[in-house]
């Protein structure tokens, strides 16, 4: 363990230092130069010109980006705004729902933190019940998961928050089993599929859910704070922006309802100016986006593997219910910690300090406590990284 694994040959493209060990893509993703590059292009026509170009140029470059991430996740232009991320997109749904006293809300004990929060918080401004499912982790299957949320349904349950990848533990949800299931019951649906724009091949349409938001800077790899809302068409008419603004009683054609959320106020928008340079770019990567995906996903099963048999651990959840994340269970005493927001494990310090690995160790109490490590796999890294990080888990849980 003298030298450090080498990163895939696609490194060339990232700014990742080459003296750590990064399988943490996951929580903040990873913007490419040359995307970064082109990032650069655009603020600095906006400081040679900033009237013009807030003005006079960026409602066309922003929806001609919006047209382009329309096509790849298979939705209409019209029905998607820009948020800064997916937790921004979960506040601005619970904050245009009426609930009233009495009515549930249904999510899940895997929930991301803070969109579980936003939830709690709407849930006792309206005073509504938030009702949370017990999804197993480990688990069997889709059919067990679905099995596991439904039971939290009630004749009270009015609207329901599921994910499409769980953060902590990086499964993917059925989400069109769920969304039919809850719909079936004549309960609305939020989806917090802030790991799945990029990670799996989406049709939002299809899905069906009234509202669906995701993370374009994660698996997209665009500037960091770039995330889209999808609104179901028949959700639209009072459906308003977190931030009111300029643009409260806009009127442009198709993008009549969007444009209510176009300007919330003087910021840095070139972020969102950068997804449809990213959707290329990472498309050519490896020559296409399926390719990039399966790669992904191969790497995470295989490394997987090698985390499990040097830890002689069962795996949690089966392979068709990972995308390009993976989590494994580490034999450490579970303690639940003060913060789950900023709190790093020491052995997740310590495989920073004296290992130079980046990948997070999470601390999960809500069912079957215990501390996980999630190992994520992007282009950019290779089954060598994993490898040494088995050899690590190895030497310091020997069995």
């Amino acid at each position: 363990m003298n030298s450090l694994p080498s990163y895939s040959k696609h490194a060339a493209h990232w700014m990742l230092d080459r003296n750590t060990v990064f399988l943490n893509h996951g929580s903040f993703g990873g913007c490419p130069i040359p995307v970064l590059n082109k990032q650069t292009e655009y603020r600095n026509r906006m400081e040679q010109e900033p009237v013009r170009f807030m003005i006079t140029e960026l409602e066309d470059l922003l929806w001609k980006n919006k047209e382009q991430l329309a096509a790849f996740i298979r939705a209409k232009a019209k029905d998607l705004v820009f948020v800064p991320n997916a937790t921004y997109g979960v506040n601005t749904v619970m904050n245009n729902l009426e609930l009233k006293e009495g009515e549930e809300i249904l999510t899940h004990n895997q929930a991301y933190g803070a969109c579980w929060n936003a939830v709690q918080y709407y849930a006792e401004k309206s005073k509504a019940k938030l009702v949370i499912a017990e999804i197993p982790f480990p688990i069997k299957s889709e059919d067990d998961l679905v099995e596991a949320f439904m039971k939290g349904v009630t004749p009270k349950t009015k609207f329901a928050m599921i994910d499409h990848v769980t953060s902590a533990t990086g499964i993917i949800f059925p989400v069109k089993k769920l969304t039919d299931a809850l719909h079936e019951k004549g309960i609305e649906v939020l989806i917090d599929g802030a790991h799945a724009p990029g990670m799996l091949n989406l049709n939002i349409d299809e899905i069906g859910a009234e509202y669906y938001t995701g993370n374009c800077h994660k698996w997209i790899c665009s500037p960091k704070g770039s995330a889209l809302l999808h609104v179901r068409e028949d959700k639209q008419k009072n459906f308003r922006s977190l931030i009111v603004s300029h643009t409260y009683d806009k009127k442009v054609g198709d993008k009549l309802w969007s444009s209510h959320f176009f300007w919330p106020g003087t910021a840095d928008y070139t972020a969102y100016a950068c997804i449809g340079d990213s959707i290329d770019f990472m498309g050519s990567v490896m020559g296409d986006w399926k390719t990039l995906r399966n790669h992904n996903h191969d790497l995470i099963v295989e490394g997987r593997k090698l985390l499990l048999n040097a830890l002689e651990a069962e795996a949690p959840c089966p392979e068709n219910m990972l995308g390009s994340l993976a989590t494994v269970p580490l034999p450490i005493p579970f303690k639940a910690p003060e913060s789950n927001f900023n709190y790093i494990h020491p052995f997740w310090q310590k495989l920073m300090n004296e290992y130079h690995i980046q990948t997070p160790v999470f601390g999960w109490s809500r069912t079957n406590p215990c501390w996980w490590l999630r190992i994520a796999g992007q282009a950019y890294n290779s089954i060598e990284q994993i490898q040494y990080l088995a050899e690590v888990l190895k030497k310091e849980f020997p069995q």
